[in-house]
């Protein structure tokens, strides 16, 4: 049988609770939207499955704190105009930070490239205390 190239294994549990905490934090002006939105697409990258490989969505607060700050003040400023280049800025900046999670036993299926030989070190002579020298007789 064919294995999915993507699948999602979210319920309607879990949907739930991302749609319960999302709905609240958007009621915190500006400081709480990237709450929500970090939320909501971790909860999304938690559950996607490409290839059998799982995703990880890994934004930091500030950083969507000030992407979605500047879009929604680029948005209001321009009465609107702005939200279509901000839908498609969205798709790029949770994309940029979505990730393949590589688990031990998925990186060891991929092969690596073959690493040429070296040459193992010539062990240390080993440091045995020696009895001092006597001065050579001056003639």
């Amino acid at each position: 049988m064919d294995k999915k190239q993507f699948e999602f294994t979210g319920t309607a549990g879990g949907y739930f609770i991302v749609a319960i905490v999302t709905g609240i934090t958007v009621y915190i002006p500006i400081f709480g939207w990237p709450i929500g939105f970090n939320f909501m697409y971790g909860w999304l990258g938690d559950n996607v499955l490409i290839n059998g490989r799982k995703v990880k969505y890994s934004a930091k607060y500030g950083e969507t704190l000030k992407f979605l700050f500047v879009n929604l003040l680029l948005t209001i400023i321009t009465f609107g105009i702005y939200s279509f280049w901000f839908a498609v800025k969205t798709y790029k900046f949770v994309a940029s930070h979505t990730a393949f999670v590589d688990t031990p036993a998925q990186s060891a299926a991929v092969p690596e490239a073959p690493v040429a030989p070296t040459m193992p070190e010539a062990p240390a002579a080993p440091m045995t205390p020696s009895a001092p020298v006597p001065p050579a007789p001056i003639q």
